[in-house]
């Protein structure tokens, strides 16, 4: 029942949460001449600058090692944003809070959104690079896209729930996760193949969450193979338990945000 209200005062409050997700796109190139229009310059020079230097300067092992590199970068990048900036949101929107009242979650919500496109933008790049240069894609794995990019996105919701919820109370807790997501791409599949982990470092990768989503968006753009099974189901745990524990912390505390802030 909670849930259901939530999701009409939500709704009802739609238009807050529009501009808020139009503010946050905004807000990271304000004042420059391109505006929005850096969310797809700012990846296609990253993504030409991974093409020329791992095609024509520094070759790899890894066949098309530029594709494997970008398909694992964004859906990084967007997690491990959410994870940073996320569990800042509510503290940094404290004034907002204070003044009026509208349901807490559209920061949270807004937050993912507005990293969501920024992630989209960026996989759009990519795919029209490798459209351009005759990179071989399954068109029926890509279909798969579309679901994994939804259940990523319900995972980061979740998680940021928690964690902007504890670092109202614990301040520290913000700075702990930013030391921490440095590491997080270390222990991460972005750059290298799991499969070439050994000792230590193939259990850590194993035990971080984050893996299961990369390996996935490896599988379905750079191998071209429709998403293991085990993969999609871990990730789909991952995504409704973070939910769950999440929307159950935030309701709890929601209401002492204010006294806190």
């Amino acid at each position: 029942m909670m849930v259901m209200n939530t999701m009409k005062d939500i709704y009802a409050n739609r238009t807050l949460l529009y501009s808020m997700i139009i503010r946050n796109l905004k807000g990271k190139y304000k004042n420059s001449y391109l505006g929005f229009a850096w969310h797809f310059v700012t990846p296609a020079i990253m993504i030409l600058m991974f093409y020329i230097l791992y095609t024509g300067i520094m070759q790899q092992n890894v066949e098309n090692y530029w594709v494997y590199l970008c398909t694992g970068m964004f859906p990084f990048y967007f997690l491990q944003g959410c994870l940073i900036n996320g569990s800042n949101c509510i503290v940094s929107n404290a004034g907002t809070i204070k003044k009026m009242y509208f349901p807490r979650e559209i920061i949270i919500l807004s937050d993912v959104a507005s990293a969501f496109i920024t992630f989209l933008i960026g996989y759009a790049v990519v795919i029209t690079l490798m459209l351009i240069t005759n990179c071989s894609f399954n068109g029926f794995a890509l279909l798969f896209l579309p679901v994994i990019m939804i259940i990523t996105a319900m995972f980061a919701i979740g998680y940021e729930l928690i964690l902007s919820t504890i670092v109202v109370f614990v301040r520290d807790l913000q700075y702990l996760i930013q030391a921490l997501s440095r590491i997080l791409f270390w222990v991460t599949p972005v750059f290298y193949v799991i499969d070439n982990m050994k000792g230590i470092l193939s259990t850590v990768v194993g035990y971080n969450p984050f893996t299961y989503f990369i390996e996935i968006y490896h599988e379905i753009l750079y191998d071209g193979n429709i998403p293991n099974t085990h993969y999609i189901m871990l990730c789909i745990i991952f995504a409704v338990f973070a939910l769950i524990i999440g929307v159950f912390v935030f309701n709890r505390f929601k209401g002492r945000f204010a006294e806190e802030l």
